[in-house]
């Protein structure tokens, strides 16, 4: 699933980043001995809390849903080698997926970004406060060395986030029940809720159920080689406010 912030946890993202921060920074002043390992400490911090904070957001996959879903009766079957048949003929997807893309890269830049400032900066902000005695003079040198790329980080990503419009994600293999979908990477509950709304594109053979997340809409795709059948079956059980179809 592609990762959509909310503003909630944007806010704990900045809180929990200004957190780390701090940490950092109280280790700079005190302990600058340990200097070169604050830029591991900061990455893999970082990089556990997106993978906390994507687990969290993904409140479809496991758990209670999945065997409520699985109670019911089974109804339809995709396989991975299908929907990868199906995929590769789909010349479209490419460029539904270049925004994505691109978000990805701009994140991957930030990063690289900061792995160029670290080093830069820090190897002179430690020789200045060696030099000083001031705490606070101290505080600033090393505040002012995550703060900056952070800042830049984080409003590069939020612009980046703001840019993307629809996400689309591909369910590589799913099964569908009376009760509802399981696939790769989610679950979606029958009835469907006034948050979904159904797309089939019967040319292209897949069909979307789109979930909109605020300004974002969020595409699941389901690829099959019968697809008026599983539009029926989701048509049926699932109960969609609307369906488009698309030929």
């Amino acid at each position: 699933m592609a990762y959509v912030m909310g503003k909630k946890q944007y806010l704990l993202s900045i809180a929990y980043g200004q957190s780390i921060i701090t940490l950092l920074v109280i280790l700079n002043v005190f302990y600058p001995q340990y200097l070169g390992y604050t830029f591991i400490i900061f990455v893999v911090s970082m990089i556990i809390f997106t993978a906390i904070m994507m687990k969290t957001q993904l409140k479809h996959i496991v758990g209670k849903e999945v065997k409520e879903i699985k109670e019911g009766r089974k109804l339809y079957v995709a396989r991975p080698d299908e929907v990868l048949s199906l995929q590769k003929m789909d010349l479209q997807l490419i460029n539904e997926l270049k925004p994505m893309l691109k978000s990805t890269l701009m994140s991957f830049l930030t990063f690289i970004v900061f792995i160029i400032w670290y080093p830069t900066y820090f190897g002179y902000a430690r020789s200045v406060a060696e030099s000083i005695t001031d705490v606070v003079t101290k505080v600033i040198i090393f505040l002012i060395g995550y703060e900056v790329p952070y800042a830049v980080i984080t409003l590069i990503n939020r612009l980046s986030q703001r840019a993307l419009k629809e996400v689309v994600q591909v369910v590589s293999k799913y099964e569908v029940y009376d009760r509802g979908i399981v696939g790769a990477g989610i679950t979606i509950k029958f009835p469907l809720n006034d948050s979904y709304s159904i797309k089939v594109n019967s040319r292209r053979r897949f069909l979307d159920i789109i979930l909109s997340r605020g300004k974002v809409k969020v595409k699941y795709r389901f690829y099959s080689k019968n697809l008026s059948r599983l539009a029926e079956i989701i048509k049926r059980y699932g109960n969609p406010v609307s369906i488009e179809i698309e030929r």
